[in-house]
């Protein structure tokens, strides 16, 4: 068998089409609880990079037949020594080589440029959740990679959230809060308020021994991610919780809807500013965001989320909810 690596023009829409397809038939196999994500969702995230980055996409060829691809990551203002990869393959084809091959051309760029950690990150089965064959972190650990931090996955049918008991329970600790509610890109006056929460996720999230430097506030990145979320078809639905006394935003938390199946969701980032924490705003927000999609999708009605296992405050949060254990994501580090 004849296996060669090749780079994929990401402005080709064949050769993307190629890659994003051999993507939604991996995530088919590898995470068979989670919806089949859109062709237009895969290409955005081939096609657009945040804020300070690159990325590079690949493909793997046995006898002329695209059967793997790999999407290498290159952050060029903060982790400069650092590269996120991805290497997807066509199940009937694993264990062939092609894997390995795409692996050693991603990790010969990433030398080749300096850098000493790789990251990558897979899906395996948890406790009481539904099975994933986990073939992924058997592949990392054979590469030498180690396990960094683990993420618990969660999943909720938005019908069972008792959300009236809940906003009654968590009112009486918000006096002194007002709730903000809207879709879509964050208003200019509050982005400022969005860019400093969205700031502090790596340093209030655990993140186990990952070694990240934290992102710095800045209204760009909030407007690119933005950008990436539009292209990828989704709605957005934000909720956050305004300090009366000062007019800012401290707490905040975003549900993307997905472009299709538009019945399923992520729950996305939640933050509360440590100043304001102990008035229960992260289960307000939640709630509030609830509530809001409620009025304005009913059609969806599934959310999946991510944890870090050592985050037990959100994690309670989102048993309270109803969220149930729906698989694990684990960050793999290596260092060369």
């Amino acid at each position: 068998m004849s296996l060669r690596v090749t780079a994929v023009d990401l402005a080709d829409d064949p050769e993307c089409g190629e890659a994003t397809a051999i993507m939604r038939l991996a995530g088919r196999t590898d995470t068979p609880d989670l919806p089949v994500l859109s062709q237009r969702r895969y290409l955005s995230r081939l096609r657009n990079p945040q804020v300070g980055e690159r990325r590079l996409g690949f493909l793997a060829r046995a006898d002329g037949v695209a059967v793997g691809t790999g999407l290498l990551v290159l952050p060029d203002e903060r982790n400069r020594d650092t590269a996120m990869i991805e290497v997807h393959v066509l199940p009937e084809h694993r264990r062939r080589g092609a894997g390995r091959a795409l692996h050693e051309h991603l990790t010969g760029i990433v030398r080749g440029e300096g850098r000493t950690t790789v990251l990558a990150t897979t899906s395996e089965s948890l406790p009481g959740g539904p099975a994933r064959p986990g073939h992924g972190s058997a592949f990392a650990e054979a590469l030498g990679y180690r396990r960094a931090s683990t993420a618990h996955g969660q999943a909720l049918d938005l019908d069972d959230v008792p959300v009236e008991r809940l906003l009654s329970q968590a009112t009486p600790h918000t006096a002194g809060y007002s709730p903000v509610l809207w879709t879509g890109e964050v208003p200019e006056a509050d982005v400022e308020d969005i860019a400093y929460l969205n700031g502090r996720l790596l340093l209030d999230a655990p993140t186990g021994e990952l070694e990240l430097e934290a992102e710095k506030p800045d209204p760009s990145v909030i407007r690119a991610y933005e950008r990436g979320y539009r292209d990828k078809g989704g709605t957005l639905f934000h909720a956050a919780m305004r300090d009366d006394a000062t007019g800012r935003l401290v707490a905040w938390t975003m549900i993307e809807q997905l472009d299709e199946p538009v019945s399923w969701g992520w729950q996305q980032i939640t933050l509360v500013d440590p100043a304001h924490r102990g008035h229960r705003l992260g289960m307000a927000v939640k709630i509030h965001n609830h509530l809001q999609v409620r009025a304005k999708a009913p059609e969806l009605r599934h959310l999946h989320t991510w944890n870090s296992a050592a985050n037990t405050h959100m994690m309670a949060i989102n048993a309270a909810l109803g969220f149930r254990p729906a698989g694990a994501t684990i960050d793999w580090q290596r260092r060369f």
